[in-house]
């Protein structure tokens, strides 16, 4: 396998996206984390603070490329000449959902899906829990109650992506 695409929003990226992107690593000579913006949906960080977050959290694989993108996942299989897409899945409903774009995407471009079962460590770790626990950090801080939040945080984000995430919080 050339060159694979892992695609999402990561608001914010999670150890289990990170999970995903070490065994397309183990698979692949490039792998391409491509940042997704979806204009339907209402994100905690911007297009380019997610991608700053991802090169953070990916800066020690010199075989990780992470690049930004409003457009759709097909349109960059083709500008970025992806060979593979591989997503992760954490459970039935992932599967059901990742199995439906695996096949609109391979209609639209002819590229396949791989998808990969996440450790079971991640199964309950989301981007969508991340960002609630992030949010309740923020406004619990000043009461100094964040102790238990700051326990599941280290759970959910690396912690470079969570120091930057923590001084952008304070500024």
């Amino acid at each position: 396998m050339k060159k694979c695409l892992i695609s999402g929003s990561f608001d914010p990226i999670t150890c289990g996206h990170i999970d995903i992107i070490e065994k397309a690593l183990a698979m692949s000579n490039k792998v391409v984390v491509g940042v997704f913006n979806n204009e339907e949906k209402t994100y905690l960080f911007n297009l380019n603070e997610r991608v700053q977050l991802c090169k953070l959290a990916l800066e020690k694989y010199d075989n990780v490329e992470v690049v930004g993108d409003s457009g759709m996942v097909f349109e960059f299989c083709n500008k970025y000449d992806i060979d593979i897409i591989i997503r992760g899945f954490r459970n039935n409903v992932d599967y059901a959902y990742e199995t439906e774009m695996a096949k609109f995407n391979y209609d639209k471009c002819g590229v396949k899906t791989i998808l990969l079962p996440a450790d079971k460590k991640f199964d309950n770790i989301s981007s969508t829990i991340a960002r609630e626990l992030i949010l309740q950090e923020k406004q619990n801080f000043a009461q100094n109650n964040v102790e238990e939040i700051n326990a599941e945080l280290n759970k959910y984000l690396p912690a470079s992506v969570l120091s930057l995430i923590r001084r952008k919080n304070n500024e």
